[in-house]
């Protein structure tokens, strides 16, 4: 399966593949997680800080880092005006950590793993490959459809301003 131009059959656990390379429909999980998946509130929240942020650094695994290099090219591509594309660092954990250099104090603002974050960081508990694949395909549903180029983009007026507390809370 290709997403973004990389192939995510080295990334994606072979229990999530066919034998034809494409992605089973289980649990919603990855490419095909849906708006009623637990973690798609979190996970398009991520998505949003991610795409908005001009200086971020994603703390991952190598074999992560052509996902990241696409991501910045589709950034590059959606948004012309931007400069700063997603950097890849690279760390041995099996956990992704993206980081904007603008927030002050750590600026966490994201994580995929199972190590809960602290409560000012989105907090995506999936396996870092299913994770990282709804992340990156959250973040190009977003930029397909212009986020963040309008005026007070900050999120959907609907869902509110983003309180991870009350999320994690709702989830336990």
């Amino acid at each position: 399966m290709r997403a973004l131009g990389v192939e995510f059959d080295d990334i994606l656990p072979p229990l999530l593949q066919a034998s034809d390379g494409i992605i089973q429909d289980l649990p919603l999980i990855g490419l095909n997680m849906q708006m009623n998946h637990p973690l798609w509130p979190v996970v398009r929240e991520s998505a949003r800080r991610l795409v908005k942020s001009e200086n971020i650094s994603i703390y991952a695994p190598m074999k992560y880092a052509p996902l990241i290099v696409d991501l910045g090219g589709y950034m590059g591509d959606k948004i012309p005006q931007r400069v700063n594309f997603p950097r890849h660092i690279e760390n041995q954990a099996d956990e992704i950590l993206i980081v904007d250099s603008t927030v002050e104090q750590d600026g966490k603002i994201a994580y995929i793993g199972f190590s809960e974050p602290d409560i000012a960081v989105c907090w995506i508990e999936m396996n870092t490959s299913a994770g990282f694949a709804a992340l990156i395909e959250s973040c190009k549903q977003l930029l397909d459809a212009g986020y963040p180029g309008c005026v007070g983009c900050e999120g959907s007026i609907q869902e509110g301003r983003w309180n991870e507390n009350e999320f994690r809370n709702l989830r336990n």
